[in-house]
């Protein structure tokens, strides 16, 4: 785990003389610096992974290895390669000094320790590398941020603007008499499609607006108790609309007993988004199941269709945060991917996983497991 730039400093020292850690530790200390030495060089490896530095003090003349060798090791492991190494030594040439600096040394500091001295070199390399790290952090937000944003407007340019543009263009036709709304067809068709489309829309205007809050981590959770059989239930009714159309028999196999401790808003828009997106690849007169089992820790909800299923390499894909991937539906549903990655993600973060088992020709089951409601949560 990184340091936090408002904790002290924790500073790190390999010496052979233990006169010499001592003394560094009584300055170091009352300077309010955090500090740990040793005089084996493998236990200090063993330090290193403990918890990792701001600043490595290494003595150049040690008896089993070069305080050089010892840098050039602790430079070769990714991990530790930034952090900043300042050399002990008795004696500073020309030649020693460029060695040092050539093997990944920052400064030099020499025996008798001058307490001023030690402390300036050390708090100036410190608060570069903090500084460094503060801006690497800042520059990697920004990145994400700028990610996040050209994906929400490819997702609004093309996504958003297709249904939008359908719908109209199709109230247009109804303006100009194209669409006669006397006709027979007018509700079961012309109403439906309509309706379907505001909906495509707004399904999607919800899974960004909640797929770029939980990126932005501006997404709170509150884990509470939820009857899972009743949360099916809203579902269906939802998604009415569209398992009527296609006449898909919808079956709520979870026991009215079962709940767990998840957040409310979240599981219902991952169930929302899962049986859409099984309505839509699942074929006239088709079958969707709702099913759970329980462990003693989890309940495991399962959605069972009976659709076109998904090759094993689309799979991987579907769960692919970084990858924009949909298909069309049976009757040529279109769809973003996204519902799937924030369901993903929202599962996740309600302590589960998602995953899929699907068969092409047969059938789809979209899985995840949450925690278990019992009367000490």
């Amino acid at each position: 785990m990184e340091n936090q730039v408002t904790e002290k400093p924790y500073i790190l020292a390999v010496d052979d003389e233990q006169l010499n850690l001592e003394l560094l530790r009584f300055i170091l200390e009352r300077n309010d610096f955090q500090f740990e030495g040793t005089s084996d060089d493998d236990y200090f490896f063993e330090l290193l992974k403990q918890r990792k530095p701001d600043l490595i003090l290494l003595d150049v003349i040690m008896p089993r290895i070069e305080g050089f060798e010892l840098c050039e090791q602790i430079k070769a492991i990714n991990a530790y390669k930034d952090i900043p190494i300042i050399f002990l030594t008795g004696k500073v040439n020309v030649k020693d000094k460029v060695k040092g600096f050539e093997v990944g040394g920052v400064d030099y500091v020499t025996k008798p320790f001058n307490e001023q001295e030690l402390i300036a070199r050390i708090q100036t390399h410190v608060e570069l590398i903090r500084a460094k790290n503060q801006i690497e952090e800042q520059a990697q937000n920004l990145k994400q941020s700028n990610d996040l944003k050209d994906r929400m407007f490819s997702i609004i340019g093309h996504d958003l603007r297709s249904p939008l543009s359908a719908a109209k263009l199709k109230m247009d036709f109804i303006m100009r008499g194209i669409i006669d709304p006397k006709d027979d067809k007018f509700l079961d068709e012309t109403v439906y499609d309509l309706l379907k489309t505001m909906d495509e829309a707004l399904n999607l205007l919800q899974n960004l607006l909640g797929w770029a809050k939980s990126e932005s981590d501006q997404i709170q959770m509150i884990p509470e108790k939820l009857n899972l059989n009743d949360l099916v239930e809203q579902t269906f009714r939802l998604l009415k609309l569209g398992s009527d159309h296609k006449k898909i028999e919808m079956q709520n196999n979870v026991p009215e007993e079962v709940f767990a401790f998840a957040d409310n808003n979240m599981i219902k828009t991952v169930l929302r988004n899962i049986l859409s997106n099984a309505i839509k690849f699942t074929p006239l007169d088709g079958v969707i199941k709702i099913n759970s089992k329980q462990t003693k820790e989890h309940v495991v909800i399962e959605i069972e269709d009976n659709g076109n299923g998904i090759p094993k390499a689309d799979i991987k894909k579907i769960l692919n945060p970084n990858e924009h991937f949909s298909k069309l539906g049976t009757e040529k549903e279109p769809g973003t991917g996204l519902g799937l990655i924030l369901c993903q993600n929202f599962v996740q973060k309600n302590g589960g996983n998602l995953k899929i088992r699907s068969k092409v020709g047969e059938g789809s089951t979209f899985y995840f497991d949450l925690p278990i409601y019992s009367d000490q949560d």
